[in-house]
């Protein structure tokens, strides 16, 4: 999605491991020093990164600008810009990021992408979650989700389920890609074999032109986290968390019937609760 809200910091560091090796060393060079990056001209930056002005004008295309000068002058304006309209301060920097990624997040949604998902979700018959690896969680997290209310959800983990799944799909079934970065090969032949079925095939991804927005009809995209090197990133999981009570939330005002199973679910679940002290185990 070309209008996406994204920061000339935050694009890099979602496009980070789709770029060639010498593009890599000026993203990260920009990355960690970009109030340097300002005041550098193209031959400067060429030799503190260790590559040729040419692959530093070719980086600026991929980024949407004119040329080096023009990144320089967005950048600038990105630094001078307040990082957030929420302050708060907490002594666990964990707490303080996702609260940042949160409110990052809050400023890029785009509304009307949501809006067509929800439309397609209410009509459904099918709703059907896919990931792997702790994306896999938050596959199965969807579809608890929608099956409280009577919405008929499912997930699938494993890639070969994905696979003999998808090819049943139509189009009266909506399928959700869980994919932080949107590079994982089979979340993306899972999600192209799902299309090709016919089914309304949705990414929700922090990868800004990954692979997986290549094969599906709608991008809902989450700020981007950068590249995992073996801890499971936890703020991509919780804006990805946040998008399905979204579509949830919107799809309950629009459909009453899941609303209505919605509270006999809650009733229901009353049983399974303690409500006395003295209730034995």
């Amino acid at each position: 999605m070309e209008n996406l809200k994204l920061g000339i910091l935050d694009k890099l560091r979602a496009t980070l491991s789709q770029l060639k090796p010498a593009e890599q060393k000026i993203a990260k060079y920009i990355i960690k020093y970009p109030d340097d990056t300002i005041h550098h001209s193209i031959s400067e930056l060429a030799v503190l990164a260790g590559v040729g002005e040419a692959t530093i004008s070719r980086l600026c295309r991929k980024l949407g600008f004119k040329g080096f000068q023009d990144l320089k002058i967005s950048l600038a304006r990105e630094l001078a810009a307040p990082e957030s309209d929420i302050f708060f301060e907490s002594s666990n920097e964990l707490i303080t990021k996702l609260i940042s990624t949160l409110s990052n997040l809050n400023k890029m949604l785009d509304e009307e992408s949501i809006e067509a998902v929800v439309k397609k979700v209410v009509k459904s018959k099918r709703i059907i979650f896919f990931g792997v690896g702790s994306s896999g969680v938050i596959a199965e997290y969807g579809a608890v989700l929608f099956t409280r209310a009577g919405f008929p959800a499912s997930f699938y983990t494993d890639p070969h389920m994905q696979i003999i799944s998808a090819v049943s799909f139509g189009k009266n079934d909506v399928v959700f890609g869980i994919s932080s970065s949107g590079n994982i090969r089979d979340t993306v032949k899972s999600m192209q074999i799902s299309k090709s079925s016919g089914a309304y095939t949705v990414a929700i991804t922090g990868g800004y032109k990954s692979r997986i927005t290549e094969v599906v009809d709608t991008t809902i995209y989450i700020p981007p986290s950068g590249h995992e090197t073996g801890i499971p990133f936890l703020s991509p999981h919780v804006c990805q968390m946040t998008i399905l009570h979204i579509i949830f939330d919107k799809a309950l005002s629009i459909k009453k019937s899941a609303r209505e199973i919605l509270r006999k679910a809650d009733k229901t679940l009353q049983a399974k609760r303690y409500t006395n002290k003295n209730e034995k185990i």
